[in-house]
């Protein structure tokens, strides 16, 4: 597929791309909002939950083709893609659309398993018709299916709710359906110690549910290499806990919940959540 962006890259499944693309690379991008996430050449940059690499491009975009990313997706079919597009950036395929320089250097480490709190070996429901919603947790995936169909319904006004959420159902059931993947999980602090990593320029989070989880595979004495955090969360509860755990570890914070910004729904409680050192915006 050929993104509006002239990316020519493998995909999933067409729907999940081109929401991908406007959540990402689109005028109202998530990831540029304010400015608030500064992307440098040279920078070094974690993609947790990378789904087919669509951020891990954008940041090689912003960085102009010249970083060093280590992009994790553990569900083994969607890895698949995000290798495969990891590969075209590898080959050059997008440094003239990059403004790469002659000599820049850019690296994709492609991870088959996830990111979270400790080592370990779970079961994921995964979601083959979208796939960007799989998760580790049944109750969450289950919940996400109802909000969405009320926020959904609500947007419609000319037909009662009711009709409105029995129309809307099928179609979010068909994204909702799922099947058991077993996947590896490591801490984020294993990789930082296998690959000798001095610093984190960017971290960016969007792992359905498992956020707090991510973060805390970071060992204290590690945070203060991690300059820059992006989150995005599920829930008002979860986005204090991320809050609170960020400035705990010295970073200046900011978060707006984006889908009622974006999409003026009444349910969805997604937020994004940024994350940076002051000292360094000096």
């Amino acid at each position: 597929m050929t993104l509006p962006n002239g990316m020519r890259i493998h995909q999933w499944q067409k729907i999940e791309t081109g929401y991908l693309y406007r959540e990402i690379f689109g005028p109202d991008s998530v990831y540029a909002k304010d400015n608030l996430i500064d992307f440098q050449p040279g920078a070094v940059v974690v993609d947790a939950g990378a789904n087919i690499g669509m951020f891990t491009l954008l940041a090689a975009l912003r960085c102009r083709g010249e970083a060093e990313i280590f992009a994790f997706e553990p569900i083994p079919t969607t890895f698949s893609v995000l290798a495969a597009n990891a590969a075209a950036a590898h080959r050059g395929d997008y440094a003239a659309l990059m403004g790469a320089q002659p000599g820049a250097s850019l690296k994709i480490h492609a991870v088959n398993c996830g990111l979270s709190a400790t080592r370990e070996e779970v079961v994921f429901q995964h979601h083959p018709n979208y796939s960007i919603w799989s998760t580790q947790d049944i109750a969450f995936a289950r919940q996400r299916v109802d909000r969405i169909v009320a926020d959904v319904a609500g947007l419609v006004r000319v037909v009662p709710a009711a009709l409105s959420r029995a129309a809307v159902r099928p179609v979010v059931a068909w994204m909702g359906r799922t099947e058991t993947v077993a996947v590896t999980l490591v801490p984020l602090s294993s990789v930082i110690e296998e690959y000798g990593l001095e610093r984190i320029d960017v971290l960016k989070v969007d792992v359905e549910g498992a956020e707090v989880a991510v973060l805390q595979g970071i060992t204290p004495a590690q945070w203060d290499i991690v300059r820059q955090v992006v989150v995005e969360v599920e829930y008002f509860a979860t986005k204090d806990r991320v809050v609170d755990m960020l400035e705990a570890h010295g970073f200046t914070t900011y978060w707006y919940a984006s889908e009622r910004e974006r999409y003026n729904t009444e349910l969805s409680e997604v937020c994004m959540v940024y994350a940076w050192r002051a000292d360094d915006r000096r």
